[in-house]
């Protein structure tokens, strides 16, 4: 069986596209190559990111050692050698997988399907070929369990060493195969209560071996560590909460990675498991805590029982752990795969309890609680088995149906029938794989063309070199298409699409022509409703509105810059009750959904049209704009205090409903006097009235009452914008002012531009 699938990997490995770290962790492998040769740390030890340093290289370096070895030099055989590698690998993780469940329950059978479940979960197959970080862990910890339950049977010296070597590698993989240590440490501190006085120097002996050879492995593996063994600490603090902060589309709501609701990774688990693994993995779940709730103590005595606790815990534990700690999570459950190991060792547990009857040890007799009729042996095993075949058909003609886009996988637990529906409530391809068949789409539609497009394309690198050559990475400016991912950010408007890769009725990938009289038409026609039924907000770089809930930047003349991919905005949003926040924000007072430019974007004929969410939270304020690299300061900054335009929106109000009497003065702005405020209207409102700086002069009665640094010059300055303490509101400019509460002699207001002088002036008294 591995032999076939073994076959089907190399028929179909370049139908899947290259993945986001597969290129980064080639540069980590050669700079510790490179360290190895030379003693020169500086690639490693001064790399931007930090977790670049920490990566393990156990998997990596015989990947890049085979390349050096077969002397690839083409991209795409040096990627496709990778890929295939790493689906081997994969299988034989299946085969380790088939193997120790063999051994757990004595069953051929359930063996070969424990292997099948584990192999034909849709999502970690495609993932088997393109994830070179998060599948190698998964097969490691699967081989490092066998090698644990192999020690605890033969207890000896030797199997314990191997053991200790299988966890070493595992936790220079990732993190998270620290828990292995005290747990099987904890199983061997069992077997020494339990022993004779005489076999407690030997338990303790290989207790001591182990925990040494697996941190010996580790120091080994990893060379960063090896001028300074306590980086090993810092490396799990970072490597476990990685610094990028990532968007995730999870029930319809977008969530920073580091602030998912708590349900997040079991929620994804459930959704995108097939049916029959949840079903039997329940079962193996339930099975061991039965044994282990009714029978404590013969639980911590028998060897076998304690290793399908330590199963469950390897399955369990890592998902508490992420809730617990509030963790840094993205791109669905993909850094989670590696429990889906011990999963299915456990369902190896909940097969064998359902085909089995009363009696048997270790297990839950659920057949027992069956109808009479299938009582019997055969019948029971019939049952089991046919479930269990039927559920991996149904998931091996869903992964066919899919192919090549087996990782965007959902079962019945949500709405796969509905168009559309999954992309607005899941992340889907979110490492954009499906731009090699869009890619691979052009070529053909277009033979001897060279086709330039944008973005960049990771997976060019693993098409033929004579195709890649006809295609050009190029700006947003200059491109024939766009391969837009219509996954979590939907861009203004709904695209019209020259091609799109469909999946569950909605589009994970569309190539878009940007010069085509539809894109135009349909960006215009957004462009024109934003301007006509949005509400102006401020105007700096880019015209800021209010749209349908959501942030819009309209500029009518996009320069390059503003359309490149590394243009980063900050939007910071302060809501009127500060509890609304979530937890990690509170201590700064706002919500940070800063963005990159290309997210949210659409460009045509010289516009950029943006869009952004908002919160459903009342907002009190809004800030956005873009920081200066160079300086640290703002290129520029839009600074919206909603308050005010709810102010200025009551000021509107009152001035129509005549609770603000007659104008205390006219000019190109009626003024207004109400209580303690100095209210402006015009109407209509051209875009330079909103734009020129208002000044605002105060005469007090008693020169007294101004500041110290005012009194020279005899009168307060208020100048102010009108997006400061206003707003467009219709075709109307309205602002409101608050004014001082000492007694004023007279006012003296109106508009002016910088090196242009005064547009309009009024003076008047006010006698109070």
């Amino acid at each position: 069986m591995c032999a076939l699938f073994a076959v089907a990997g190399v028929a179909i490995v370049d139908d899947y596209g290259i993945g986001r770290d597969t290129a980064v962790l080639r540069q980590v492998t050669i700079a510790n190559a490179d360290y190895i040769a030379t003693g020169n740390i500086s690639d490693l030890s001064q790399h931007k990111d930090v977790a670049y340093r920490y990566y393990g290289i156990a998997y990596e370096m015989p990947l890049l050692l085979a390349e050096r070895a077969l002397g690839l030099q083409d991209s795409r055989h040096i990627y496709l050698t990778r890929h295939l590698l790493t689906h081997l690998l994969f299988i034989a993780g299946g085969f380790v997988c088939g193997m120790l469940a063999y051994r757990m329950t004595g069953s051929r059978w359930i063996a070969l399907v424990s292997m099948l479940l584990f192999m034909l979960h849709p999502r970690i197959y495609a993932h088997s070929f393109f994830n070179l970080k998060d599948i190698p862990f998964a097969v490691m910890l699967l081989i490092a369990l066998y090698l644990t339950h192999r020690a605890f049977r033969k207890d000896a010296i030797g199997a314990f060493l191997l053991c200790g070597i299988g966890v070493g590698l595992a936790i220079d993989l990732r993190p998270f195969g620290l828990m292995l240590l005290p747990m099987i440490l904890g199983m061997r501190g069992l077997d020494l209560c339990q022993a004779g006085r005489g076999e407690r120097k030997r338990i303790l002996l290989t207790s001591a071996s182990f925990l040494a050879v697996a941190l010996a492995t580790v120091y080994a593996a990893h060379p960063y560590y090896w001028e300074n063994p306590l980086r090993f600490v810092e490396g799990i603090r970072v490597v476990a909460q990685h610094p990028a902060i990532v968007e995730n589309l999870y029930m319809g709501n977008i969530y920073l990675s580091n602030a998912v609701p708590w349900n997040f990774i079991p929620v994804w688990f459930g959704i995108t498991a097939p049916p029959i693994a949840l079903l039997l993995g329940a079962m193996g779940c339930a099975a061991v805590c039965w044994r282990a709730i009714t029978r404590p103590l013969a639980a911590l005595r028998d060897r076998e029982t304690r290793f399908r606790i330590l199963l469950l815990g390897c399955f369990a534990l890592p998902v508490v752990v992420v809730i617990a700690l509030q963790s840094n999570i993205y791109n669905g459950w993909r850094q989670m795969y590696f429990i889906w190991g011990p999963f299915c060792l456990l369902m190896a547990i909940g097969l064998r309890a359902l085909a089995s009857g009363g009696g048997v040890p270790c297990e839950w007799g659920i057949a027992a609680r069956l109808p009479g009729w299938v009582r019997g042996g055969a019948a029971r095993r019939a049952l089991a088995y046919g479930a269990a075949s039927a559920g991996l058909i149904t998931t091996l003609t869903a992964m066919a149906a899919l192919h090549p886009h087996q990782q965007i996988y959902f079962n019945a637990m949500v709405d796969t029938g509905t168009p559309g529906a999954l992309a607005k409530r899941y992340d889907m391809d979110y490492w954009h794989l499906a731009r090699l068949q869009a890619m691979e789409y052009l070529l053909t539609r277009y033979p001897g063309d060279v086709l330039r497009l944008w973005p960049e394309q990771r997976s060019i690198h693993i098409i033929p070199q004579n195709d890649r050559e006809r295609i050009i990475d190029a700006g947003v400016h200059e491109a024939d298409f766009y391969l837009n991912p219509r996954v979590k950010r939907r861009n203004i408007p709904d695209q019209p699409a020259f091609h799109s890769i469909q999946a569950y009725g909605s589009a994970i990938m569309s190539i878009l022509a940007p010069n085509s009289d539809a894109y135009r038409a349909a960006h215009q026609a957004a462009y024109n409703d934003v301007e006509a039924n949005g509400t102006l907000l401020a105007r700096s770089y880019a015209d800021i509105y209010i749209h349908n809930g959501e942030l819009r930047y309209l500029t009518a003349n996009c320069a390059p810059a503003l359309a490149n991919a590394d243009y980063r905005l900050f939007l910071h949003i302060f809501p009127t009750d500060p509890a609304d926040l979530p937890p990690d924000r509170l201590e700064y007072g706002f919500e940070n959904r800063d963005f990159w430019i290309t997210d949210r974007f659409a460009f045509f004929d010289g516009k950029c049209i943006h869009n952004r969410p908002l919160p459903d939270y009342p907002i009190a304020r809004i800030r956005t704009g873009q920081t200066a690299a160079a300086s640290g300061g703002n290129e520029w900054l839009a600074d919206i205090d909603l308050v005010a335009r709810a102010a200025a929106q009551s000021a509107h109000d009152g001035i129509a409903a005549g609770d603000y009497g007659v104008p205390v003065a006219q000019s190109r702005f009626d003024l207004y006097i109400s209580g303690n405020s100095l209210a402006y209207i015009r109407e209509p409102c051209a875009p330079a009235d909103a734009d020129a700086r208002f000044f605002l002069h105060i005469f007090p009665a008693n020169p007294a009452d101004l500041s110290a640094d005012r009194r020279e010059r005899g009168f307060a300055n208020l100048d102010f914008q009108l997006f400061d303490h206003g707003a467009r509101i219709g075709d109307k400019c309205v602002a409101e002012r608050d004014l001082p509460d000492y007694p004023i002699d007279r006012i003296r207001t109106g508009q002016f531009v910088s090196g242009e002088g005064q547009l309009w002036v009024a003076e008047f008294t006010v006698g109070r």
